[in-house]
């Protein structure tokens, strides 16, 4: 069984490019433009972008791995964004819904058996959740001794890093509009197919997950698929 550590801080980029945006202008601009150069920044260490497979909004997630949460909005982010193209002030501009969102770490567990060539997971899911004050003390420990540990079990599950938020800014609006949740958890797999797998049925059907249910107050589950690894350039 692997070990609990803690991941790096995290930036997250939801976005709905819209029918404002011609698809092809908007994935060139992010592809080419926007994602390569947030890699320039120092304490930018790795940027991968998803698309969403269930058929909900936003379509693509982008996550940012950093050295620290203050790089997130430094002096060195603030350049890049002031000396951004008129390309794609004008994307920003007509996206349907676009979200940056920064999260702290709290704990990760990666299987054993999981290489570096495998990461970042061809597969993302990502669970928000809110929780009552009262239970998160305990949320966050059946969390990490047990939910953890079975999901480990699930084929295909490479690692599981989890947050919370600690700010984050939106432009345009989606359906029913764009809940804040406290609690992000990231989970990569290598293979589709895994909501469907008895392991992971297991996973959220125990008593002490019953429990702790008790005080979740929402929950959002989003499931992605791999698109594009961005590359840091060298110095």
């Amino acid at each position: 069984m692997s070990e609990i550590t803690k991941p790096l801080p995290l930036v997250v980029i939801l976005q709905e490019p819209g029918s404002e945006i011609d698809f092809d202008r908007y994935i060139d601009w992010y592809n080419n433009e926007h994602g390569p150069r947030r890699l320039t920044i120092d304490g930018f260490l790795t940027a991968a972008r998803w698309k969403a497979t269930d058929g909900k909004k936003p379509s693509w997630l982008t996550l940012y791995d950093l050295t620290s949460e203050d790089v997130a909005n430094g002096d060195a982010y603030q350049a890049v964004v002031a000396q951004g193209s008129e390309n794609e002030k004008d994307i920003l501009q007509k996206l349907e819904f676009g979200a940056r969102r920064l999260y702290r770490p709290l704990s990760s567990r990666t299987h054993p058996s999981t290489t570096a060539e495998q990461l970042p997971g061809k597969f993302v899911l990502a669970v928000w959740m809110d929780v009552k004050p009262e239970g998160e003390e305990e949320f966050n420990k059946w969390y990490d001794e047990e939910h953890l540990v079975l999901l480990e079990k699930v084929p295909g599950w490479l690692r599981g890093r989890r947050y919370t938020l600690v700010s984050g800014k939106s432009h345009g609006a989606l359906p029913g509009g764009e809940p804040h949740y406290k609690y992000l958890a990231v989970h990569e797999f290598s293979m589709g197919g895994f909501a469907e797998t008895q392991e992971l049925k297991t996973a959220i059907s125990t008593p002490w997950r019953d429990e702790v249910a008790k005080y979740v107050t929402a929950r959002d589950l989003r499931v992605f698929e791999l698109d594009v690894v961005y590359e840091k350039p060298r110095k």
